[in-house]
């Protein structure tokens, strides 16, 4: 890829993942089992309305329900049906 970093995380702004996200949070991220949150500003409309909110959002996090991470913490099992 380039060199480049490779980074996505869903619901995130791009700047945010882009600017304070590292490869170093997601492997610490993985290996403690700890949650990260990071703060972003967002423009919203509700009822015609619009304004700016600051929003303190999950960007990374180790639980992922479609596989089984094994006691090495990088084997996985795909498949839920054990």
């Amino acid at each position: 890829m380039d060199g480049e970093d490779y980074k996505k995380c869903k619901g995130v702004k791009k700047n945010v993942v882009k600017k304070r996200i590292t490869h170093e949070d997601s492997l610490n991220c993985w290996f403690t089992n700890k949650e990260q949150m990071r703060t972003m500003n967002i423009i919203r409309s509700r009822f015609h309305n619009i304004f700016t909110e600051t929003v303190n959002k999950a960007s990374l996090s180790a639980d992922d329900d479609k596989r089984v991470v094994m006691e090495d913490k990088i084997s996985t099992i795909g498949d839920r049906t054990l």
